[in-house]
């Protein structure tokens, strides 16, 4: 895993992107690597992170996964809607809310998505202000 780590500091786009999936492989151990890579300037090592920390069940992630729905990038904020779901931890809620107000398009039917994984009875979703 370490080899696996450093290349994610070295190599051109197409390898990290290759490493960050590599990494969901190790599991949990490899979470702490996954969380640093949300902070990535690429952003599509930061989507895989992402995606990856929900696919490992990463709850431990839910806090800075929390802060990716921010990201400047809508592809980003997509994956995190989405691995927010997937982990369905209630503590992104009212972020995932404020996703609705705030973006559009697929990132808006992620986090709609989300909200229905978290809460499946539909519950604090928000989805009352879809309809305005």
């Amino acid at each position: 895993m370490q080899n696996t780590v450093a290349a994610l500091k070295n190599k051109g786009n197409a390898e990290r992107w290759k490493n960050v999936i590599d990494l969901e492989k190790f599991g949990q151990p490899a979470a702490e690597f996954l969380v640093q890579a949300l902070a990535d300037e690429d952003r599509w090592v930061r989507y895989l992170a992402a995606d990856a920390l929900a696919n490992i069940g990463a709850t431990n992630s839910v806090d800075s996964l929390i802060a990716l729905l921010r990201d400047p990038e809508q592809d980003v904020r997509f994956a995190a809607a989405a691995a927010l779901g997937k982990l369905g931890d209630p503590r992104a809620i009212k972020d995932l809310q404020e996703v609705l107000r705030r973006d559009n398009g697929y990132v808006k039917v992620a986090a709609e998505e989300a909200l229905v994984m978290i809460s499946p009875r539909g519950e604090s979703t928000g989805k009352g202000s879809l309809s305005h």
